[in-house]
């Protein structure tokens, strides 16, 4: 079967984020917040691609957004998840890897060393 070339670039960036030793964090410039039991994302600095804009992430991205706070490969955090949900491996990864390339894509994530 031959992808197109959108799902040619989506199976490439796939294979860049499963470099075992990645990495990734939260930027600083934004910050998780919860307020009367509801999660906003708040940017914080100027160069944030979403000023004066607040988010309202849903409850796998609330995960995953935790899980990133602290710098962690995306086998570290598909463990945490497989002890949190009662899901398949494979929902939990492709999960992980759709957070991380869309938050890599507007600058909410960093690789780190």
């Amino acid at each position: 079967m031959k992808l197109s070339d959108a799902g040619n670039a989506g199976y490439s960036e796939k294979d860049e984020l499963k470099e075992e030793n990645r990495k990734y964090c939260i930027r600083s410039g934004y910050i998780l917040r919860e307020i009367a039991g509801d999660y906003t994302i708040i940017p914080v600095d100027e160069e944030s691609e979403f000023t004066n804009s607040i988010m309202v992430p849903n409850d796998s991205a609330i995960f995953l957004w935790k899980a990133f706070e602290k710098p962690s490969t995306i086998e570290e955090v598909v463990r945490k998840g497989l002890e949190e949900y009662e899901v398949t491996e494979e929902i939990i990864r492709n999960s992980t890897e759709r957070f991380i390339a869309e938050c890599l894509k507007h600058g909410i994530l960093e690789e780190v060393e």
